[in-house]
């Protein structure tokens, strides 16, 4: 799939293209972030620059003190409007990387290439970035898409099994919002297709919704709760995992016990964990809550699974989810 998403913002857009080998990346950056466990097996194939910048992936790495080191490796590189920045990693360093470069003179030409599932499948692509605050997730960022993604599979064969399956997580997430056969391309191991099928669903969900106002919100079904186990564990648990122990939580909380179930069923199928650690409280999870991006004074937008491909968009107050959570934590 080589292929272009257009967002509702003059001259923004996302080119995608897949290549079989790294040594077929084909980018000639200006300054290159990698991730450090990246630049140790795959150094002698990546592109050759002169500026670089290593970081260590992990929530630990989105602070602002890793932000202010890229920004002097940006002024030391004497970088311009028209320079071209280039991530490689997964997604918490492009992450820090696709913010840094949306702030760096108002924003450069930045290419991600994703070199986990997880930001293969999802957050490589929308634009999102973001650094934590005081423990909490993604407390301050922007919107700012890549001018291009680069995906290579070859990355996902010295990928921790770990890893992976926090990215088989994401991919779920993403069957039950657009497209249930990304369950049969998973189960069948055939990663490149559903790395395709998962950018084709958020491609097209973005396209129409940049600015996450409307449509987008789908893709928070899992995260609301997801982020605050992340949170509450200290990220102990990772990004993938929680989402997936989020998403059964998200339709029980609708009255939606048979799906809960049946989602439960096709996880343990690919090998990813749904069962919450009893060491995460309700407590816990109600706390983390008030941080929660999507917080209103009127209460949350929880994304509600009722089906494959058939999600909804709920608002709740603040007792009605506490006493929801509640039941699902007895």
């Amino acid at each position: 799939m080589n292929t272009e998403f257009t967002f509702p913002r003059a001259d923004v857009s996302t080119a995608v293209r897949i290549v079989d080998m790294v040594e077929n990346l084909n980018v000639s950056p200006d300054l290159l972030i990698l991730d450090s466990e990246v630049n140790s097996i795959y150094k002698n194939k990546l592109p050759l620059c002169d500026h670089q910048i290593v970081l260590a992936g992990g929530e630990a790495c989105k602070t602002p003190g890793t932000l202010e080191t890229l920004w002097q490796k940006m002024s030391q590189a004497n970088l311009r409007r028209d320079s071209k920045i280039v991530v490689v990693g997964g997604g918490t360093v492009c992450d820090i990387g696709a913010f840094a470069a949306s702030t760096w003179k108002r924003g450069v030409d930045l290419t991600l290439i994703p070199t986990t599932m997880l930001c293969m499948v999802d957050a490589s692509l929308g634009g999102k970035t973001a650094v934590n605050i005081a423990g909490e997730k993604n407390q301050a960022g922007t919107v700012y898409p890549a001018s291009e993604i680069v995906i290579c599979p070859e990355f996902l064969q010295t990928l921790p099994l770990k890893e992976l399956n926090n990215g088989l997580a994401e991919a779920l997430k993403t069957a039950v919002i657009g497209d249930r056969r990304i369950v049969e391309y998973l189960l069948n191991k055939d990663y490149t297709r559903a790395v395709t099928a998962c950018l084709a669903v958020k491609g097209r969900i973005v396209a129409a919704d940049l600015e996450e106002t409307g449509e987008r919100r789908l893709l928070n079904l899992g995260h609301t709760v997801g982020h605050c186990i992340e949170a509450v564990s200290l990220f102990t648990i990772g990004h993938g995992a929680a989402v997936a122990m989020g998403i059964p939580v998200a339709a029980e909380m609708g009255g939606n016990h048979d799906f809960a179930m049946e989602l439960i069923t096709v996880a343990r199928k690919l090998g990813i964990e749904t069962i919450i650690p009893k060491t995460i409280t309700i407590q816990g999870i109600l706390d983390h809550l008030k941080s929660d991006k999507k917080s209103t004074s009127t209460g949350r937008i929880w994304i509600i699974p009722k089906g494959w491909e058939d999600c909804s968009q709920v608002l709740l107050g603040s007792s009605t989810e506490k006493e929801l959570l509640g039941r699902i934590w007895q």
